[in-house]
């Protein structure tokens, strides 16, 4: 069992991921907003996070590098998702994208389950 965040201002989205990622024995908490985002990855000590690139008054991006600079979130894999942003915009905006990936909106129930499934492997391994 790992610990997930997801930070997502999208409800719906927040609800289907935590439902997913419950019946697969994870543990998950959520943040609809960067500040709120931040502060409970200080505190929930997160295995993963997933992160919208899309928020209110900040981008995923800008998020991304605060997590990266925090001691507690440093190597926690991060995995963004949105249904506007182009993968290779993200990972121009971000300066160290290693253990980080990029799904699209929605995405394949499939997809997703493989990706967590890797990236969680993945920061265990690091």
């Amino acid at each position: 069992m790992a610990r997930v965040l997801i930070i997502d201002d999208d409800f719906e989205i927040v609800s289907i991921l935590t439902e997913i990622l419950k019946t697969e024995g994870h543990e998950v908490d959520s943040a609809p907003e960067p500040v709120e985002g931040m502060q409970k990855s200080r505190k929930y000590s997160p295995d993963l996070i997933i992160l919208d690139y899309h928020m209110p008054g900040n981008t995923g991006a800008h998020l991304f590098e605060s997590l990266r600079r925090n001691n507690a979130t440093k190597a926690t894999p991060i995995l963004f998702m949105s249904g506007e942003a182009d993968p290779q915009q993200i990972l121009d905006e971000i300066t160290d994208s290693a253990g980080s990936r990029f799904l699209p909106k929605p995405v394949p129930l499939d997809d997703f389950r493989r990706t967590i499934r890797e990236m969680l492997a993945e920061g265990k391994e690091a």
